[in-house]
This record gives C-alpha cells, sequence and structure tokens, in this order.
C-alpha cells in the first residue's frame, strides 16, 4: 500500500512539474548559421575541453574551408549565430565574440 502511495505521489510530483522553456536565440533564416551548426563536432571540441583557454582563432578555423555555406569571416559567423549550442558552448561564443558584428 505504501509503495501504491509513492507511485501515485510520484506521477503526481512529475505531471505537476512545470517544465522550463529554453529560448531558441539560433536565427533559422541565417545563412552563416548553417556553417556554425554543422560543425558543432569541431567547436564543442574546443569550446568544452578547455573553454577558459579557447581562441577566437581555433574556432575560427572550424568555419572556414572549401564548400562553407557563407563567405562571411568565421567570427562574424559566430557573433550573427549567439544561440545555436548548448549554453556552455554559447558562452564560450558569446565571450570571444561578442556583438556588435563586424
Amino acid at each position: 500500500m505504501r509503495f501504491t502511495v509513492n507511485i501515485i505521489a510520484l506521477c503526481l510530483a512529475v505531471a505537476g512539474a512545470k517544465s522550463e522553456e529554453v529560448e531558441d536565440k539560433c536565427p533559422k533564416g541565417e545563412i552563416a548559421c548553417l556553417d556554425v551548426i554543422n560543425n558543432s563536432f569541431c567547436i564543442e571540441g574546443i569550446a568544452l575541453n578547455n573553454p577558459m583557454d579557447a581562441t577566437k582563432e581555433e574556432l575560427v578555423k572550424c568555419v572556414e574551408y572549401d564548400g562553407m555555406s557563407s563567405k562571411l569571416p568565421g567570427a562574424t559567423k559566430y557573433c550573427r549565430c549567439p544561440g545555436c549550442h548548448s549554453a556552455p558552448i554559447n558562452a564560450v561564443i558569446e565571450r570571444l565574440f561578442p556583438a556588435p558584428c563586424s
């Protein structure tokens, strides 16, 4: 009986929990953001392994390559696409490539 009461209480707690809404700040119509989104593996490796040691030059190399979607400079791509990754990665991008964009 106690187990049943605990299960019901758990179900009510889960059902009543308010889910946190995360605002998507990634501009969907910006072509430059495709390069930022499509190269997340490279970006994550730099931004998550050593967030305080990450450099602009390292991150720019991730989004400047042959066949890229946008011909904009890498720094401009990051600046125009500030919310296209998880919070820790976005924090590194926003620190290294703050607005206003060049």
